[in-house]
């Protein structure tokens, strides 16, 4: 009796891998009905809108549907964990920054995903340049980097940027008033999107932002670019200093920005949804808007966008244990 259990096991799962196969295949093949992209941040903002122009370009393609959810807080981490929760099948994929993967978990204790383990990397769209704007509430001959840390050190008690706690927005600001000897209060957002409306509105002297949050505005003259993170100008704002040119060579910061996947998720959905995503990006269209939005598209591969995410969590690793910043 034993030994029959073990043929009839056997033929069993001699049976089922194939058809298992096949199934996965088929999967791949076939668009599924609807696909959720969760954004952890608030409409309106920079990430968000990059999530609404992916999802109407793959709709029809990488699903018959596909919609974005926003699910804001904890500088992305609630986004990031809910995607950890959900079914590894491919119809839910979280669009996030690099810093709630890649900065928090050395940041904060009780975090509740693992970024190495409990996702998927399956497509980047670009790679991020951020900017430190200044609005109405300084001064208007405050124009370049330079004028505004003099303003600041004349003006301790305003000296204040907006910022999503935690994140690299947070830290350039920090890098900034350790490097420049100033003192830089964090006030804590959600997200960009409203810390650009507080700025606008002279409720916030400065904030550090994605560059394509406020360069639009920039050229509406209602906001004062004064420094960007990347190493080299941005061909899109190449009137617009880098950090690096204006003596501050330790602030530089241009991560990714990608989809995820719960870990699980079968290889061959997450190679359809990378086709699907880059042909995307990569479209007239869609490199058109972003460009419009101050984003150069950068795409990878699977294998290539999972080195990257390693890499950065342990360059950020690294800049946290040796420089000492702590989220406030």
């Amino acid at each position: 009796m034993t030994l029959r259990r073990t043929l009839l096991l056997a033929l069993t799962a001699a049976l089922a891998g194939p058809l298992l196969g096949a199934s996965h295949v088929a999967y791949a093949q076939k668009p599924p009905a609807l696909a959720t992209i969760i954004v952890g941040f608030p409409a309106g903002g920079a990430t968000d809108t990059v999530a609404r122009l992916v999802a109407e370009a793959i709709q029809g393609k990488y699903a018959d549907s596909v919609v974005v959810q926003n699910r804001p807080g904890a500088g992305g981490q609630i986004a990031a964990a809910f995607i950890k929760g959900t079914p590894a099948d491919g119809t839910t994929l979280l669009f996030t920054p690099a810093f709630p993967m890649a900065i928090h978990p050395h940041v904060y204790k009780d975090m509740r995903y693992d970024t190495l383990k409990d996702f998927v990397p399956v497509a980047t769209t670009h790679f991020g340049t951020l900017a430190l704007s200044v609005g109405p509430a300084v001064p208007n001959d405050v124009k370049t980097l330079t004028d505004f840390i003099a303003w600041a050190k004349a003006n301790p008690d305003k000296a204040n940027f907006g910022a999503p706690s935690g994140g690299s927005q947070h830290f350039t600001g920090l890098m900034l008033a350790r490097d420049a000897n100033i003192k830089l209060n964090l006030i804590s957002y959600k997200g960009g999107a409203p810390s650009v409306v507080d700025a606008l509105g002279g409720h916030v002297p400065a904030i550090v932002t994605p560059l394509a949050e406020v360069l639009p505005h920039a050229r509406d003259g209602k906001l004062r670019i004064l420094a960007t993170t990347a190493r080299e100008r941005s061909t899109l704002a190449p009137d617009i200093p880098t950090f690096v040119e204006l003596g501050f060579d330790k602030i530089v910061v241009q991560d990714w920005s990608g989809f995820l996947m719960p870990a699980g998720t079968p290889p061959e959905v997450v190679a359809r949804a990378n086709a699907a995503i880059s042909a995307a990006v990569e479209s007239p269209k869609v490199m058109d808007a972003m460009a419009k939005l101050g984003m150069e598209v950068g795409t990878r591969t699977p294998a290539a966008f999972a080195d990257t995410v390693r890499e950065s969590w342990e360059r950020y690793r690294d800049i946290v244990k040796e420089s000492g910043l702590k989220a406030q």
